[in-house]
């Protein structure tokens, strides 16, 4: 049976289907908390949370670091807000003007990031599922054209829908076209390929640009995995710094969801699809805001402790080896 619901909404036909699987995702949701000891809480890190998507050392031996982020309020970073910044090597902190460091808005001729789109179509993820294909078109919109992407869609097993690519409206096609009702899921292993790769396509680690984001979209439960596990996929995150957004589902399991974040990610998991469509909204609207910290040659940062600094929050950086374009 296909699952046609999730191309965009047009006539009463498809406002019906929304509302009856909306009805019944919220008659589940209840359910499910009749069932449980203690209630659901509802988790956004999106907010108040500053994203570094990479670092790496050039050519010419400057350290770039990239970033994007939202305020207190949930409300995207601008471009005045990041150029605020401060990078701190062992302790020394360097500003934007003095010299040493630069802050400049990302720009086309910045090609610094490779973006991975993992969905979630098991059968426990149909109401959700109704939005992802919009949610993630919102991400693709927001995203500067200094960007590639894949998309990648799983169940019991993955499928490659879009491999790498800068066409944006390839990509929107890929990310809301119908898929089919399964019943296994085997979420470490494909989101491990879509980190690190398989037969037929490259990983995000893989490619060679120094900022790395994957988002995926998933209710957290996994039978079928032979290779991956939630720990081991945070800590392959965690070695290369990329970003890791889980978009979870309302019943998903948020152990689950936190670890595959890892330490550099986000979780959002809320009551009902529409929250989720709106914080992941005010979220993407951040990533048109992304800027570049240069610290140039001069400062010597081999073997040292660093650190960026946006207000109240304060993340480490961490330079990877991966080649620019």
């Amino acid at each position: 049976m296909k699952i046609l619901s999730i191309i965009p909404f047009t006539g009463y036909r498809r406002f019906w289907l929304l509302a009856i699987n909306i009805l019944a995702l919220l008659i589940l949701t209840s359910c499910s908390s009749s069932d449980s000891s203690s209630p659901f809480t509802p988790k956004n890190n999106l907010e108040r949370k500053v994203f570094v998507l990479g670092a790496q050392v050039d050519d010419f031996g400057n350290l770039e670091v990239y970033v994007n982020g939202t305020d207190p309020n949930g409300d995207p970073l601008t471009v005045t807000n990041l150029q605020a910044a401060s990078l701190s090597v062992d302790g020394t902190s360097y500003t934007d003007g003095d010299g040493s460091l630069t802050i400049t808005e990302v720009v086309d001729g910045d090609n610094f990031l490779s973006l991975a789109l993992v969905t979630d179509y098991s059968n426990s993820t149909n109401g959700e599922l109704l939005f992802v294909g919009d949610i993630l078109s919102g991400v693709l919109d927001n995203m500067p054209l200094v960007y590639e992407a894949q998309v990648m869609t799983f169940s019991d097993l993955y499928e490659l829908k879009q491999n790498w690519s800068t066409d944006l409206a390839a990509l929107k096609t890929a990310v809301t076209i119908p898929h089919s009702d399964r019943n296994k899921t085997a979420l470490y292993d494909s989101m491990g390929v879509a980190l690190e790769g398989d037969v037929g396509t490259t990983g995000l680690l893989e490619r060679c640009r120094p900022a790395h984001m994957l988002v995926v979209f998933t209710d957290g439960d996994d039978n079928m995995s032979s290779v991956y596990t939630d720990s081991g996929l945070a800590t392959i995150a965690n070695d290369d710094q990329a970003v890791v957004i889980i978009l979870g589902t309302s019943d998903a399991k948020t152990d689950v969801l936190t670890t595959l974040a890892g330490d550099h990610g986000a979780v959002v998991q809320v009551t009902d699809p529409f929250s989720l469509v709106a914080e992941v909204d005010s979220w993407s609207a951040s990533l048109s805001n992304m800027v570049k910290l240069t610290l140039t040659s001069a400062i010597d940062i081999s073997g040292k402790t660093l650190s960026i600094t946006v207000g109240s929050q304060t993340v480490d950086v961490i330079p990877n080896s991966h080649c620019t374009l």
